[in-house]
């Protein structure tokens, strides 16, 4: 026995833009079919099949966690009933192929998807449908579903016939509710059973359901403290005539961005919110960058995270902007760093794992900690490169007086360190200790001079900075095997 009624199609692509363009393309109503659902990949689609049931999948062939080549061969597999178009970038011959093989019943070329395209295909594949009559124009009458969601986003549509016969209650909300994909959830119609009013859906996919609720008492924050923290739920503001629906998508979606800088919160709407903070001051860069520049790190970085600390409040900015500067002060800092020669091999390497976490970031405080260890790591580069220029200064100061009288107190004083401070410090940073490297320096000075035959070896011991001849001639063998003498003696005969 066939069966009359609007034909249910699911839209399947990772680019919201492109489900939103196939959504307008047509009056799916009056064409006959009816929009049950949207996803972003095919494993979120194979969910939706398990609940919507649809009788079209349409769905991309590139998109993340599963692909459309994946998804046509599963549901080939396991809902043969269920008609697939294809829609994708790629004209390759050996794709087409093997599409149609996975029970395809048409394949559409992005670029050349249209409303006259678009609503062939959708008639082809409802044709094979078996036991389905696509309805003609003027066999159906548009769901009460489908107007909710028209009007939601923005349709000019008028509900006053429905209005009255389905919400008799005073007060009207758009609920939505995010919770994680897989894991199994509670839906709203089963825990507000006990709520004296109406819940309608609008609009489903794998982790998002959007609600009209109708009664006679707001539903606030206090009604949902028992639904599981893995979701959340967020409100519009309460209207009173079922025609205030029309825009209220905006407002909600508005109210789900809020999310970003309230993580740990279930409830949000904007009765919820705490008040904004007074105006904050814009981020100076170039007073930033300046500072940089000075090797003022810590003062930078300490304006730098005074101002993100101040922004997890200001709830009502662009998180994509806001996730922008962040990338952006990394990205500067990191080509500062190579303009004044500092080693950022490391950074280069992990920057774009930095710019990803920003991107990916659930909330500002993830975001922020993100920043936070890049510059720990620009911190350790700096500090490094410090140690190393100490370093460097000793034993620059070294190599142009090792000839004199040089004592660990000399260089201390020198240096305004403690002579303590100054063998720590030395002996932290390099391998040998001061009395050590001050030695090799002054032996490589000697084994310099002992090469001119003419020079005694006693003067060299002195030319060097030894002021005990003995002492010098036990250094020296300790670190060449030789004497003075035997090294000269050795040198003349090679």
């Amino acid at each position: 026995m066939e069966t009359k009624g609007l034909c249910r199609t699911l839209i399947v692509d990772d680019e919201i833009l492109i489900r939103q363009g196939i959504k307008h393309y047509l009056d799916w109503e009056k064409e006959g079919f009816t929009i049950v659902g949207e996803a972003s990949n095919g494993k979120e689609a194979l969910e939706l099949i398990e609940k919507l049931n649809p009788h079209i999948v349409i769905t991309d062939v590139v998109m993340p966690i599963m692909d459309g080549e994946a998804l046509t061969r599963i549901v080939n597999e396991k809902f043969p009933h269920i008609g697939l178009i294809v829609l994708s970038s790629f004209s390759e011959f050996d794709y087409v192929r093997s599409a149609f093989q996975n029970g395809v019943i048409d394949y559409i070329l992005k670029p050349k998807l249209n409303a006259e395209v678009l609503l062939k295909a959708l008639r082809l594949a409802a044709g094979q449908l078996e036991g389905f009559h696509l309805s003609s124009e003027g066999e159906h009458q548009q769901t009460l579903k489908d107007k909710l969601r028209g009007l939601y986003e923005g349709t000019d549509l008028s509900l006053e016939e429905e209005a009255a016969a389905y919400f008799p209650h005073k007060y009207f909300q758009v609920l939505s509710h995010n919770y994680e994909a897989n894991k199994k959830m509670m839906h709203l119609q089963d825990f507000l059973t006990n709520e004296d009013g109406i819940l309608t859906s609008i609009l489903s996919t794998s982790d998002l359901h959007i609600y009209l609720w109708n009664g006679d008492r707001i539903l606030g924050e206090d009604v949902f403290s028992g639904l599981p923290k893995s979701g959340f739920i967020c409100s519009t503001e309460v209207f009173d005539n079922l025609s205030e629906l029309k825009g209220k998508q905006k407002e909600l979606e508005r109210v789900e961005s809020y999310r970003f800088f309230f993580p740990d919160s279930f409830y949000l709407s904007d009765q919820s919110l705490p008040p904004l903070p007074g105006k904050l001051q814009d981020f100076q860069l170039v007073r930033f960058i300046e500072e940089c520049k000075r090797d003022n790190f810590q003062e930078a970085f300490s304006y730098l995270q005074e101002h993100t600390g101040q922004n997890v409040q200001n709830y009502q900015q662009d998180v994509a902007e806001y996730k922008a500067f962040l990338n952006n002060i990394m990205f500067n800092l990191i080509v500062l760093l190579g303009n004044k020669d500092y080693q950022t091999e490391v950074l280069e390497k992990k920057k774009y794992t930095y710019f990803q976490n920003v991107g990916q970031a659930a909330d500002v405080y993830t975001a922020n900690q993100t920043v936070d260890s890049f510059l720990k790591e620009v911190m350790k580069i700096v500090e490094t490169e410090e140690e190393q220029g100490h370093m460097r200064k000793l034993t620059d100061y070294i190599k142009a007086h090792y000839h004199e009288s040089l004592s660990l107190s000399d260089i201390a004083n020198h240096f305004h360190f403690s002579p303590s401070y100054l063998s720590n410090y030395f002996s932290t940073h390099s391998k040998e200790g001061f009395s050590e490297y001050l030695n090799r320096v002054r032996i490589e000075a000697a084994i310099t001079l002992l090469r001119q035959n003419d020079i005694p070896i006693s003067k060299i011991s002195e030319q060097v900075g030894f002021s005990d001849h003995s002492y010098f001639c036990r250094v020296f063998k300790k670190q060449t095997s030789y004497s003075p003498s035997q090294y000269r003696r050795k040198r003349i005969m090679s």
